[in-house]
């Protein structure tokens, strides 16, 4: 008796010892776990980026108080006080008012008669027993010019 087999009998040979060939060659590639890779630690950054840091007008807008043009003072002013609002905002700080005042520094004769004070563009006013942070009408903390 013999065995006749079918053009597509052996076409289904060739492709199921195919996939077996081939499972078994890719079953052997694969290698056994030895860890995680270490990777290498960043510490977060300590604090947020604070524009005010060093002074409560960064954009420094006085410069275009004699500007040709008459509103660009103006607009200068509207994107400093919505930038360092919205970064107050965002980070979870007390914003600033969106008015600045004149102010004499800190230690002044003229501060220590009105009773008020400029300290870092942050307006204070005198207390028997120290200096308070004085709120602005509008909402927010004053900032001030002059010391």
């Amino acid at each position: 008796m013999e065995c006749v087999l079918s053009a597509r009998a052996v076409v289904r040979w060739i492709v199921i010892t195919g996939m077996l060939c081939s499972t078994a060659a890719h079953a052997q590639t694969v290698r056994a776990a030895v860890g995680t890779q270490q990777r290498q630690y960043i510490p977060p950054p300590r604090q947020p980026h604070n524009s005010m840091a060093r002074d409560t007008t960064p954009f420094n807008c006085e410069q275009y108080r004699h500007h040709p043009h008459p509103g660009m003072a103006g607009y200068c002013q509207g994107i400093e006080n919505m930038t360092l609002q919205g970064e107050a905002r965002r980070q979870g700080r007390p914003a600033p008012s969106s008015s600045i005042i004149e102010l004499p520094p800190l230690g002044s004769e003229p501060a220590k008669t009105l009773g008020y004070a400029c300290v870092g563009g942050q307006a204070f006013k005198r207390l028997s027993n120290g200096w308070e942070q004085v709120s602005a009408a509008a909402g927010g903390w004053q900032r001030c010019r002059g010391g």
